[in-house]
């Protein structure tokens, strides 16, 4: 059932992106990017099995902001991204001190368990939420100027998605897995962490080409 779940939050995603292009052109984008890597940040939090594998939750948000990021450069260019990144990185650290600030102040009696599991969340899980930070935004930029090598190469929208797909997911999932799960997880959990997660991301990321050629085909406002 699991998988089902992954589909339909496939599905909204991908629909989001492009009603909110089309409505509201690049601040629609931006708008879908800040939100995602919010998603993705405390999603990835949450760990679910998959085929007896592993996987960490947030995955879909995490790739759907990759390919926003495909459409901006093939609509903008490259230098678009580097304001986009900027804007990330202070959500991302803005999102989290609140977040942090929150959980440490103390509790009422009335809804206590559900605060205490509220604090552990932002307390006890530090190193998973700024691993998927770093790798978000570290491999988000080293994407998009793989994806505005090959648009400038090759001019075809298709070579440019899965190319800079099947290259950048397999080192973001590496370098996730690296950092929330080293040393603390045994080893054959991590392989089964790391095949889940990269198969899975070659296949949003893949499902995202005709999601670019759709926003690619909607006239700007």
């Amino acid at each position: 059932m699991n998988i089902v779940y992954l589909i339909i939050e496939l599905l909204i995603c991908f629909s989001v992106i492009t009603y909110l292009y089309k409505k509201y052109s690049y601040n629609g984008l931006y708008v879908y990017a800040t939100t995602s890597l919010v998603l993705s940040n405390l999603m990835s939090l949450k760990t679910i099995d998959i085929f007896d594998f592993t996987l960490n939750l947030g995955l879909v948000p995490f790739v759907s902001l990759f390919i926003v990021a495909n459409i901006i450069v093939q609509k903008k260019g490259i230098e678009e991204i580097k304001n986009l990144i900027i804007v990330l990185l202070i959500t991302s650290v803005l999102s989290y001190i609140i977040l942090l600030l929150v959980s440490k102040m103390d509790s009422s009696i009335i809804n206590q368990w559900t605060s205490a599991s509220y604090d552990n969340i932002f307390i006890n899980s530090p190193r998973i939420y700024f691993a998927n930070i770093v790798t978000m935004l570290y491999m988000l930029y080293l994407n998009s100027l793989l994806y505005y090598y090959l648009k400038k190469e090759k001019n075809k929208i298709w070579i440019s998605n899965i190319v800079s797909t099947v290259i950048i997911h397999f080192f973001a999932t590496i370098l996730f897995i690296s950092l929330a799960y080293a040393i603390t997880t045994k080893i054959d959990k991590i392989i089964g962490m790391l095949l889940i997660r990269y198969i899975l991301s070659i296949v949003i990321g893949l499902f995202g080409t005709i999601i670019i050629y759709i926003n690619n085909n909607i006239k700007e406002k």
